[in-house]
């Protein structure tokens, strides 16, 4: 029966792309995933919670966005609608129809192939807190000091760092799990994200700690209504909060120079001239938005034609160690993406562009092969992820530390393009490395008792 309806929904939203009707095909997308919610969350417990679930929480999000876009509602997608799109209703469809079907695919192929487990947590449920937080603030402090040398060893450096969030995931579980020491994971996770205000360029940064704090209650409590106050407050007040923080870091991004980024900001805010200049920028809701960039992958292949892999070059060298080949190519696919469609320009002296666009995985597979492409593409992709979720457990604290990169991945992205499955790869070689070593390290030696002696 549940099969039944989501092939419905994806009728609804095929049948809204063929005439034209973008309220339509966001809907039928829309309630596909809510069907897949309502499975995942019925009765308001935790049925199921694995990347395939926060990335239909994504997609939900990104149905809202989308109708907000076309319907004009935020000063910014006016003004997009307006020079655009105006009299190109049918470009907009298409890049909708695009993302909207590949989606659709991704998460099919996720459904059948991810184990639907029952968690395992009793290795882990005992953990002592003291140590675990220890562990996270030396992970921290780790990833500020030596970040230069984090950068410059590569997919290992950028692994190691995920373990901040990735143990405040466990540390937050934990202390809903055994109820005590809430109180102290939660002062961590606004030093964490206070940190990331002040000092981090992205503004994701400041929000990653609070999904790791969230997430961590609703994994203990397995249930929607159980959820904590200290959660529940986050989850409100980021409604209100996050929105407006995210538009104004966005608008005052180059006005913001040095260490003391705080107090410029709060400089800032409380001047009405710039309070107003961010007004009519780029919102949380514009930015997940996806019309700018499959919009201009039409173009490109209706000018161009399809690029039949083009994108998909670095593949042949991707995993060559830098070690042994120094002078290998950077891998800049947002980029390129810029340059291509006209949206940025090659720094001077420097082989890099001064902009960066995410194509999306059904994007690219449609630049790269049409159609048919996206649809075996996607299907493909979806069963990669599955297989990456599949190789890590809730067993041990590195296993925490990578589904959480997983969970948010699924919540923000899934990926800009392509360019996340060597990523994936080489982090699953690294994981199992690592939870090799540590299972041979664990084993204790057994000493045979002598035939002789055992006389």
């Amino acid at each position: 029966m549940k099969l039944f309806w989501r092939l419905v929904f994806v009728i609804v939203m095929t049948v809204g792309y063929f005439y034209v009707n973008i309220n339509l095909q966001l809907l039928g997308v829309f309630l596909f995933s809510l069907s897949i919610l309502y499975s995942d969350f019925r009765n308001f417990k935790v049925n199921r919670f694995d990347i395939s679930t926060t990335f239909v929480l994504l997609l939900v999000f990104i149905s809202i966005s989308h109708f907000i876009f076309f319907s004009g509602l935020s000063a910014y997608s006016a003004r997009i609608m307006k020079f655009y799109f105006y009299n190109k209703i049918d470009l907009g469809n298409q890049a909708i129809y695009i993302f909207n079907l590949g989606s659709v695919v991704i998460i099919l192929a996720m459904r059948i192939f991810i184990k639907n487990e029952t968690w395992n947590t009793k290795r882990i449920d005992n953990t002592s807190q003291r140590s675990l937080l220890i562990f996270s603030i030396f992970s921290f402090i780790a990833s500020v000091f030596f970040d230069n040398f984090l950068t410059s060893v590569g997919t290992i450096g950028t692994f190691f760092t995920y373990s901040v969030n990735g143990s405040l995931l466990l540390l937050s579980y934990l202390a809903y799990k055994q109820k005590r020491g809430i109180w102290a994971v939660f002062l961590y996770t606004i030093f964490l994200s206070t940190y990331a205000l002040a000092f981090s360029y992205l503004r994701m940064a400041i929000l990653i700690p609070w999904v790791a704090f969230c997430t961590g209650d609703l994994l203990a409590k397995k249930s929607i209504l159980k959820l904590g106050i200290y959660t529940r407050v986050v989850l409100i007040s980021g409604l209100f909060v996050f929105p407006i923080l995210f538009s104004f870091l966005g608008a005052s991004r180059n006005k913001i120079i040095g260490q003391d980024k705080i107090t410029q900001s709060l400089e800032l805010f409380t001047e009405e001239d710039e309070l107003s200049s961010f007004e009519g920028q780029q919102t949380i809701v514009d930015r997940f938005t996806i019309v700018n960039q499959l919009s201009n992958i039409i173009t490109l292949t209706r000018k161009k034609g399809f690029y039949n892999g083009q994108t998909l070059n670095y593949l042949g060298f991707v995993f060559i160690p830098r070690f042994l080949w120094p002078e290998k190519p950077l891998i800049k696919q947002g980029q390129w993406f810029a340059l291509e469609i006209g949206n940025a320009r090659k720094i001077k002296n420097s082989d890099k562009a001064n902009n960066s666009i995410n194509m999306t995985v059904p994007g690219e597979f449609y630049l790269n092969f049409s159609w048919l492409g996206l649809l075996i593409g996607c299907f493909i992709f979806g069963y990669f992820i599955s297989w990456i979720w599949n190789q890590t457990t809730f067993e041990n604290l590195l296993g925490w530390i990578f589904r959480f990169y997983l969970i948010f991945l699924g919540l923000f992205s899934l990926g800009s393009d392509l360019q996340i499955v060597p990523s994936l790869i080489s982090y699953v070689v690294i994981y199992k490395a690592i939870d090799f070593f540590n299972k041979v390290s664990s084993e204790k030696p057994r000493m045979k008792t002598s035939t002789y002696l055992s006389k």
